[in-house]
């Protein structure tokens, strides 16, 4: 019972803590683990997007642009780690046909240096948006047409917003 007490006035605490340090730009956050101790956690004020072309063919690339923005007034960065700039080392997308059944990934499936080396992240400047194309059909299985919901899904990873969905058509 004194643990309970002990865990509910840990979380307060922190989360007082958390929503009168927080404000705008580029600020860290901290989370409460199980232990009781406060880890850090990820920037995402960077936001990601998805563009592509509203139809294909099944059997044409799919061509997909990917792209991070910055809406803040400070110089953020992300790890290239869990996106389209590292290529398909991880399954970063999630992909969904409209009667339900997900897109198998093909890709690897890389383990990495946690937390990631200096070399792997990438600056973008305020205002501004970091972009690469990519073809999303390399690593991702596409077996019959119709419509597929598209969205990134790794910004606790990289430390960019998963942003919106978008919807292709396969013919």
């Amino acid at each position: 019972m004194n643990t309970s007490i002990y865990a509910t006035a840990a979380l307060a605490a922190a989360l007082l803590l958390n929503a009168s340090c927080q404000q705008t730009g580029n600020t860290k956050h901290t989370t409460l683990t199980s232990s009781g101790s406060t880890a850090p956690t990820i920037d995402t004020m960077l936001v990601a997007s998805l563009e592509a072309n509203a139809t294909y063919k099944l059997t044409d690339s799919i061509s997909i642009l990917f792209k991070v923005y910055n809406p803040t007034e400070d110089t953020l960065r992300f790890t290239q780690y869990h996106t389209p700039f590292e290529g398909f080392l991880s399954n970063f997308l999630t992909i969904t046909h409209a009667e339900g059944q997900e897109v198998p990934y093909m890709g690897a499936m890389t383990r990495r240096v946690m937390p990631p080396p200096a070399d792997t992240y990438r600056i973008v400047a305020p205002g501004k948006q970091d972009s690469i194309r990519f073809n999303v059909s390399k690593g991702y299985r596409f077996e019959k047409s119709g419509t597929y919901t598209i969205q990134y899904n790794s910004g606790a990873i990289s430390g960019i917003s998963n942003g919106d969905a978008i919807q292709i058509e396969l013919e």
